[in-house]
């Protein structure tokens, strides 16, 4: 399992020795080289560990390389919230309200990439967008497309006279026009009915649009969007289409239409109800196991992952670590019902006790294992919250 080699990898850098039963129950292991197996390893071997173990995890993350961060980022706060949602439910597939993501397990963030093109669009209520989906990994599937548009409100002291509800209709650029020779070919993807007095973020599903670039990316054009207020007499700026000529940087990153595409890399399966409440069932059932003779019985132990220690913090915005856990102690004969064993298991055991030269004692496993969720930058220094399956222990057993 992807979990066990993670947790190998923790035990042979860290030099710590899990399997003593007298730690501290809140004891945290960090992915680091301690005092006491430094003494015995040089300063070279010591960093070639630390690369090995360092080019190993990435690639159980799915990583060839590590992202190299330029300059602060902004997270948008929709990713935040979803990244603080995926964790508390545990699950590897995006769920998020509101759209239908399918088997999606990552979502990528891109901003409109700013041309002299944009010049060409004066009104503030109608512009298009562009968006750079190229480096997106040939290997991920697109399951749904999203474009995520801020507002501003318009009070009664700007429009007074005028209509509450407007419409955003947003349209993928099949062909660009040519002036004095022909029009744009446009196709209507999706539109909204919109309350002018808000300044909630509206969301449009462009997954036809983005769908068709990625079969052919020298076919995007881009997407026009085309804000209807119903009053000719208003000329403020509603849904932020474009950044203003004074705008600074900082507030412009926090409102700029942005595009989250929901892929699907193809690694995990789809998670289902009934493991679902199995989860939630095992974490509710959770206990220790200590023995009369002083020995533990199998069950889940401790261990924390900290991405500062390999130098990860810069490129991971979140988490800073996670809480693997691993299964160590004792499957005694006859296995008791609560150490979660096999009957696979109970028969190996009772051989053993008979005649120990035939077969091992059964060994104490991860038998349910958890998804974690990680916001980081890609290569490109955007902003990417993915999923990844079976990466925290939830239950152990005897198998």
């Amino acid at each position: 399992m992807r979990m066990l080699l993670l947790i190998r990898l923790t035990l042979v850098t860290a030099g710590v020795l899990l399997a003593n039963s007298s730690a501290s129950p809140n004891t945290k292991v960090h992915l680091q080289i301690n005092s006491k197996t430094g003494k015995h390893i040089g300063i070279q071997d010591r960093e070639q560990v630390i690369a090995g173990m360092e080019a190993s995890l990435l690639s159980l993350l799915g990583f060839s390389k590590r992202p190299k961060p330029q300059g602060p980022v902004y997270v948008p706060e929709s990713l935040r919230k979803l990244y603080v949602r995926q964790n508390s439910i545990g699950v590897a597939d995006i769920a998020k309200p509101g759209i239908h993501t399918r088997s999606a397990n990552t979502v990528r963030s891109f901003f409109h990439v700013e041309s002299e093109l944009d010049e060409k669009f004066r009104l503030p209520n109608r512009f298009r967008l562009s968006f750079d989906l190229r480096r997106i990994p040939l290997g991920e599937k697109l399951q749904a497309a999203e474009l995520s548009l801020s507002r501003i409100a318009i009070t009664e002291e700007d429009d007074s006279n005028g209509p509450r509800h407007g419409r955003v209709l947003v349209y993928d650029i099949v062909r660009p026009g040519i002036k004095g020779r022909s029009m744009p070919i446009l196709r209507l993807v999706d539109s909204k009915v919109i309350d002018l007095r808000k300044n909630a973020t509206v969301n449009l599903d462009v997954h036809p649009a983005v769908e068709r670039w990625m079969k052919n990316h020298k076919s995007n054009y881009g997407l026009l969007v085309h804000v209807m207020t119903g009053s000719k007499k208003l000329e403020k700026q509603h849904v932020r289409l474009k950044r203003s000529i004074d705008e600074q940087n900082e507030t412009w990153v926090i409102n700029r239409p942005m595009l989250f595409t929901y892929m699907d890399d193809g690694r995990y399966k789809m998670t289902s109800g009934k493991q679902i409440l199995d989860r939630r069932a095992r974490r509710a059932a959770l206990r220790k196991n200590r023995r009369k003779d002083g020995r533990e019985n199998c069950r889940r132990h401790p261990l924390y992952v900290d991405f500062a220690d390999v130098g990860w913090n810069d490129w991971i915005v979140a988490p800073p670590g996670y809480d693997a856990f691993y299964c160590h102690g004792d499957c005694p004969f006859p296995l008791a019902d609560h150490l979660n064993s096999t009957n696979h298991a109970i028969v190996q055991n009772l051989v053993y006790s008979t005649k120990p030269s035939m077969v091992p004692k059964a060994c104490c496993v991860p038998t349910a294992l958890s998804s974690i969720s990680m916001l980081y930058l890609d290569e490109e220094n955007k902003v990417v919250l993915k999923n990844y399956q079976d990466m925290a222990v939830l239950g152990c057993g005897c198998r």
